[in-house]
């Protein structure tokens, strides 16, 4: 008989298409094990997930649908327009006591874009040792984010492939608990963040694999810190490969640029039902960035073309002023100045009310 590996992930109908690549690549690389896959999500069906469930009784795996109520959880917790993650994302680890079966003890964390890439058994089966999380290392965390974790005192914590002693965890915390830890992030970073909070809140009781055994992040900054040949050899040693992205959403169906691992990720979704809206969905993306482009080359036009009259305007103003009178000429000059302060801040105020809308 198989043994049991507990796995959990998150996803929507809006992203499954995606986790499909993360969900068959962990299926197809641990057949040794009989995989319980605990999908966190706010409107999945089985039926949404007819294609992922016949992967599933393919490789002999089974899917537990977790339904999140994202009402519910804002009565406990509070995330910006700003943050970078939605409710649903950030909750639905927050919410660890109320989401997974009293008979889940421990459970190992992936996402959906990630591409699986070889067995996690070895991880999966760690002593915790007395320790609550076991994640790769920090070594392949920005310095900035290892920095800010050494200064408020807690330790660097990585969420993809992240396993938690889940029974230690709802003996020794409570639901507020981590939202008061989250609360002292929000403070100290200005914003919520997984990786901050349970850092801060598992401070030395965090055990540590190695990067290159266990996880590789794949997007720009990562390569600007690591170097190409760092990343392409850990790619051969690593488990698991994370696109993660910044404000661009970079991503191998979002090919902003070019990472290594995005022929990994391809070589999965080949044979995805999804292959065809891969495609369609990036046509769409391209064609908003372009639409967006044209529309700031045209406003930048259209303000050099007005930046150039104003400019030509004031400057033979003043000069007929001077020469008629000079004080009339320090006047328009300074009305000259005024006019053009104010209409830099209207046009701030209008950017802001379009990015913020």
């Amino acid at each position: 008989m198989k043994k049991t590996m507990n796995i959990y992930i998150t996803t929507g109908r809006k992203n499954l298409k995606y986790a499909y690549v993360a969900i068959k690549s962990l299926f197809i690389n641990n057949e040794d094990r009989e995989i319980h896959l605990y999908v966190v999500s706010e409107d999945l069906t089985p039926e949404d997930m007819k294609h992922e469930n016949a992967l599933a009784d393919r490789y002999g795996h089974r899917i537990h649908i977790l339904r999140f109520d994202e009402e519910k959880a804002r009565q406990y917790i509070h995330i910006d327009k700003k943050d970078h993650w939605p409710i649903g994302t950030m909750s639905s680890y927050w919410l660890f006591h109320e989401l997974l079966p009293v008979e889940v003890d421990r459970i190992m964390v992936i996402e959906s874009d990630t591409v699986v890439t070889g067995s996690l058994s070895d991880i999966y089966d760690m002593d915790f040792g007395g320790a609550y999380a076991v994640c790769p290392g920090p070594e392949h965390k920005p310095s900035n984010h290892r920095n800010f974790m050494q200064s408020i005192g807690g330790d660097t914590l990585t969420f993809v492939l992240s396993m938690y002693n889940v029974s230690r965890i709802r003996q020794d915390f409570t639901l507020q608990d981590i939202l008061q830890a989250d609360e002292r992030v929000k403070k100290l970073a200005g914003y919520s963040q997984m990786e901050f909070t349970f850092g801060l809140l598992f401070q030395g009781k965090i055990k540590y694999v190695p990067g290159k055994d266990s996880c590789i992040d794949e997007n720009e900054r990562y390569v600007e810190e690591l170097g190409y040949d760092y990343i392409t050899e850990c790619e051969k040693t690593a488990k698991i490969l994370h696109f993660s992205s910044y404000k661009d959403y970079g991503k191998p169906w979002n090919p902003v640029s070019i990472m290594p691992g995005y022929a990994t990720w391809w070589k999965y979704a080949q044979d995805s039902p999804y292959y065809k809206e891969y495609f369609e969905e990036q046509w769409k993306i391209y064609g908003q960035v372009k639409r967006e482009k044209e529309e700031l080359a045209k406003n930048i036009s259209y303000r050099n073309v007005l930046f150039c009259a104003f400019v030509i305007f004031a400057a033979v103003s003043t000069g007929t002023a001077l020469c008629l009178n000079g004080l009339s000429g320090i006047v328009v000059a300074a009305e000259a100045a005024a006019s053009l302060g104010v209409s830099v801040l209207i046009r701030r105020i209008g950017i802001l009310f379009q990015k913020y809308r």
